[in-house]
């Protein structure tokens, strides 16, 4: 039942968004910003919340002193969006206004978009319309459009194999999948792109269809339902990964510096 409720909140902010008419562009997001106190600051972490919309749960679940205490030279901005503001890619828009541009201009070097829930599913509209502005894409428990064309999907074989929407389906949900697999046919964009979910989570079914189309080591998992604490671990595993990367980046161009000098 609680499964169920949680769902039908998701799938009603959604529905009740498509009606919304006034919306503009203008100052349409609050942020906040975490500057890196190490490094350059040519490294950009963008953080989209979940359904309630309030990005400061990110810093009081410990999110941002994780990056801390690992050292990463990146600055963070955690934005607030409205629900509806997913609806129709008005976040896609809207990022583009507001964050992505005005970062170029800023000097940053490297966008790196998180979103978890809602906000992964924020995150995906973004990535697959401008998939040029953002170099790494984490998603966590992302919602995925529900469990009409998911069926569709499993049934034909997997997302690489998927055709036709199912009668009666949910057109958004469609689009939103098909915008994936077009994504997701791209060999760079995929190794790009980090899935991480509890084997519990109320998406885990459609999250498996995600994870079938990364390479393994790009899919986090761990047991735990759609819920801050599961999060937080997968958070947890997704940045020492990033961790281990950035140590073997670094040791190759130590390496290449010492040989362009014998």
């Amino acid at each position: 039942m609680h499964r169920i409720f949680r769902i039908s909140i998701i799938l009603c902010a959604i529905a009740i968004s498509s009606g919304c008419t006034g919306f503009r562009h203008e100052h349409a997001l609050h942020s906040k910003f975490y500057p890196s106190p190490v490094g350059n600051h040519r490294v950009l972490a963008v953080l989209l919340p979940g359904i309630g919309g309030d990005g400061s749960l990110y810093e009081t679940q410990g999110f941002i002193e994780a990056v801390r205490e690992r050292e990463f030279e990146a600055d963070i901005k955690v934005l607030n969006v409205a629900p509806r503001m997913y609806l129709d890619k008005k976040i896609v828009d809207v990022l583009k206004i507001e964050v992505f541009s005005p970062a170029v201009r800023e000097g940053y070097e490297e966008i790196h978009l998180v979103g978890i829930s809602l906000g992964g599913h924020g995150a995906l509209l973004y990535a697959t319309e401008y998939p040029h502005d953002v170099e790494v894409v984490i998603v966590i428990a992302p919602f995925l459009g529900g469990s009409v064309v998911r069926g569709a999907i499993n049934d034909a074989g997997g997302l690489e194999y998927w055709e036709d929407c199912p009668f009666m389906s949910w057109n958004y949900a469609c689009r939103f999948w098909r915008s994936v697999k077009d994504y997701m046919s791209h060999p760079r964009k995929r190794t790009n792109l980090y899935l991480g979910y509890g084997t519990n989570d109320m998406f885990a079914a459609e999250c498996r269809i995600l994870a079938g189309m990364l390479p393994p080591e790009n899919v986090f998992t761990v047991s735990g339902g759609h819920e801050w604490t599961t999060w937080k671990k997968l958070w947890l595993i997704a940045l020492d990964h990033f961790r281990i990367i950035r140590s073997d980046r670094q040791a190759r161009i130590k390496k290449d510096d010492v040989s362009n000098i014998e």
